[in-house]
């Protein structure tokens, strides 16, 4: 372990990249399901669909750039 914080390593820092947007992926879902249908209950359903939306549309951006990692040749 190094005190770096960004490893000279290229697969490590690909391994981290993964890691990174798949966290924001699932985060980005999660928020937007769970946000829109909140506000759904709250006020209108326009919001879910918003939601749902702003769900899609994070999750697929860092599911392509997951893949354009994975894809990745050197």
């Amino acid at each position: 372990m190094s005190l770096q914080n960004y490893s000279n390593n290229p697969i490590a820092r690909r391994k981290a990249a993964v890691r990174r947007y798949t966290r924001n992926g699932i985060i980005c879902v999660g928020a937007g399901v769970v946000g829109g249908a909140i506000l759904a209950l709250m006020s209108s359903h326009v919001f879910l669909l918003l939601g749902l939306i702003v769900a899609v549309v994070g999750g697929t951006w860092n599911w392509m750039k997951v893949k354009e990692i994975i894809n990745h040749r050197d």
